[in-house]
């Protein structure tokens, strides 16, 4: 029976251990990173504010999800 008990708390510790190592989005638990979302005006994505691509066209900030889309809209704009 004390066995069994070891062996539980070994697996439960190696769980618990793994998880703080190799969380998938570590971002997600910040609610206030997750709340700052932009969306591209060219495609409409959704992205993270700090992970889109800022541009400044005609003295007016955007937000992008790729530098491909900041190019494309500034093309239009142009």
């Amino acid at each position: 029976m004390v066995r069994l008990i070891i062996i539980l708390a070994l697996v439960a510790g190696f769980i618990m251990l793994y998880r703080s190592l190799f969380k998938a989005n570590p971002h997600l638990d910040d609610p206030a990173d997750a709340a700052d979302m932009v969306q591209d005006p060219n495609c409409g994505t959704y992205v993270p504010k700090k992970q889109s691509v800022k541009k400044s066209i005609q003295g007016k900030e955007y937000f992008f999800c790729s530098k491909k889309c900041s190019e494309e809209y500034s093309s239009k704009k142009s």
